[in-house]
């Protein structure tokens, strides 16, 4: 992998945040309109990203290989929780906001920003990869997740799961499997709507960053401890661990990727939902964000 064109499609990819920071500090694009942005990006572009990547011609991912990286998926995750749990544990501050911090620590913006990043590190193959690495994201996020950020008045909610880009995911495994083409006209539709992704989902990070005031996030020393976890240690130990297992040199690179992203933006709403401490929270994922521009590809071109 060229080092250069990496930190160049990142690069591109924080310009449009910074238009995303820009038009929402001008009210351009408020709150409100950004929710429904959102609802676009996430309901119906990204599901149509994450099937054109297995329309692509240029994808020849094996079954086997497709379980195979669920696995590793599933693994990644259990291996952040290992690596998370005890140092949050054993780290000063407040015990109520430990369960708030490791889920900050160990679930990433593997969807907004995985997408986007993946696919242009890696291209379509990237774009598959992502999907299935947000099934066991999505499974962990709204159960296990949940409990971790609202303790005990957290309830696991089922209808959660059936969210248009999981279901998106999981179909994407038998229409690989099977080489299912759809018409022209369905393709190249689904195509250009899933095109919104990259832009729609970096514009929407940018604007929702530019809503969280500055002192929530120079005062909030908590969070350094989960932004090591979230950008250096969780890859560092996910590289090291599964370089042991993973021979495909694109398979492993994604994992590791991913498992660099920033804190997953919904412990922000998870906090919100249930009394969780939003300031943490917000800062966490706006540190990260600003911080990944510089620790991915410097993970890149020391591990891959």
């Amino acid at each position: 992998m060229d080092t250069s064109v990496i930190i160049n499609q990142m690069a591109v990819l924080f310009i449009l945040l910074a238009i995303g920071f820009l038009i929402g500090k001008l009210k351009i694009l408020t709150p409100d309109g950004n929710r429904v942005l959102t609802k676009v990006v996430l309901y119906i572009a990204l599901p149509c990203t994450i099937l054109n990547s297995v329309f692509s011609s240029e994808l020849s991912v094996s079954a086997s290989d497709t379980f195979f990286y669920l696995l590793m998926c599933f693994l990644s995750f259990a291996l952040a929780f290992a690596v998370a749990i005890p140092i949050v544990r054993f780290s000063r501050g407040d015990k109520a906001n430990h369960g708030l911090l490791t889920y900050m620590s160990v679930f990433s913006n593997c969807g907004f920003m995985g997408f986007p990043v993946t696919i242009a590190i890696f291209g379509a193959v990237g774009a598959f990869y992502t999907a299935i690495f947000n099934i066991p994201f999505n499974l962990l996020s709204f159960s296990v997740g949940l409990m971790l950020v609202a303790g005990k008045g957290g309830k696991f909610n089922p209808k959660l799961l059936f969210n248009p880009p999981l279901i998106a995911s999981v179909l994407a495994i038998p229409i690989a499997y099977f080489d299912v083409t759809p018409p022209f006209a369905v393709a190249e539709a689904i195509r250009l709507t899933g095109g919104m992704t990259t832009a729609g989902a970096m514009i929407v990070i940018g604007s929702a960053l530019s809503y969280i005031p500055a002192r929530n996030v120079f005062t909030e020393w908590r969070v350094g401890l989960s932004t090591a976890l979230r950008l250096v240690l969780i890859p560092l130990f996910t590289w090291l661990i599964f370089r042991m297992f993973i021979s495909d040199e694109v398979m492993l690179g994604v994992l590791v990727v991913l498992s660099a992203m920033p804190t997953a933006a919904q412990s922000t709403m998870f906090a919100i939902s249930y009394d969780g401490n939003e300031k943490i929270a917000s800062a966490g994922v706006l540190v990260t964000t600003l911080l990944c521009a510089l620790t991915v590809p410097l993970l890149v071109f020391l591990l891959l």
